[in-house]
C-alpha cells in the first residue's frame, strides 16, 4: 500500500486534472448581440458525508496447543467522513477483553488453562484515514499498542509453565472499505484454525 505521503500527491495530481477539465469558459452567441455566456466557474465537489460503525473480530482455535479451545478478541471504532476529511474520534475506539471458552482442558498427559489479560491481539489506539481518489476506496491505518498472544499455564504431570504472552504486533494494521455501500466485509478470512472479519455498517 502507498504511504500517505505519496497519497497526499495523487491527490493533489487529481485536483489539478479536474480543474484542467472544468476551468473557466466563455461561450459567444452571435445571435444575441455578440453578448458572451457569463463565465462557467468550477463546481464544487459535494462528498458525501457519513459516519461508519466499524467493528474488528478475529477468533483462534486451539489457541492452547492441547485441546479444542476459541480464543476470541474483538473491537470497535467510528470513522467520520466530512466534506472528504476522515476522522476517527479517539474516544469511538473500544478495545474489549479478549475471552477464551473453555478457559482449561486436557489432552493425553497435557493440560493447559487460559491465563486471563485485558489487552489480547486486538488493542488499537489510534486511527488516521484518507479518501482515495474516486470516492470509492477509503484507507484507514491503524496503531496497535502492547498486543499480546494468548498465555496459557500448561501442565505434565505436576511440572506447569506459562507459555504465550508474547509480543504481537497486533490485528489490523490497516484495512480499505467502499464508502458507497451501507453495509459490507471490508475484510472476511475464515479458514482452518482461525478465522477474522472486518464489518463496516454506513449511517448518516
Amino acid at each position: 500500500m502507498p504511504s500517505p505521503n505519496r497519497w497526499h500527491i495523487l491527490f493533489v495530481c487529481f485536483g489539478v486534472a479536474v480543474y484542467s477539465l472544468f476551468g473557466c469558459s466563455k461561450n459567444s452567441d452571435n445571435n444575441n448581440n455578440n453578448k458572451h455566456d457569463s463565465d462557467t466557474l468550477p463546481k464544487k465537489k459535494v462528498y458525501d458525508s457519513a459516519v461508519f460503525y466499524v467493528s474488528f473480530l478475529m477468533n483462534v482455535y486451539k489457541s492452547s496447543d492441547v485441546f479444542n479451545d476459541t480464543f476470541s478478541d474483538d473491537a470497535s471504532m467510528k470513522i467520520y467522513i466530512v466534506n472528504g476529511v476522515v476522522t476517527v474520534p479517539h474516544d469511538s475506539i473500544l478495545n474489549f477483553p479478549p475471552v477464551v471458552f473453555p478457559a482449561s482442558g486436557s489432552s493425553g498427559g497435557w493440560s493447559a488453562t487460559w491465563i486471563p489479560d485485558n489487552i489480547g491481539e486486538i488493542n488499537i489506539t489510534a486511527a488516521n484515514g484518507l479518501v482515495i481518489p474516486g470516492d470509492t476506496t477509503v484507507a484507514i491505518s491503524l496503531t496497535q499498542t502492547g498486543a499480546v498472544t494468548p498465555n496459557w499455564n500448561l501442565c505434565f504431570g505436576n511440572s506447569c509453565s506459562p507459555t504465550g504472552n508474547q509480543p504481537s504486533v497486533g490485528w489490523p494494521l490497516a484495512f480499505t472499505f467502499n464508502p458507497k455501500k451501507q453495509s459490507q466485509d471490508a475484510f472476511k478470512l475464515e479458514q482452518p484454525g482461525s478465522y477474522w472479519d472486518i464489518w463496516v455498517y454506513k449511517d448518516y
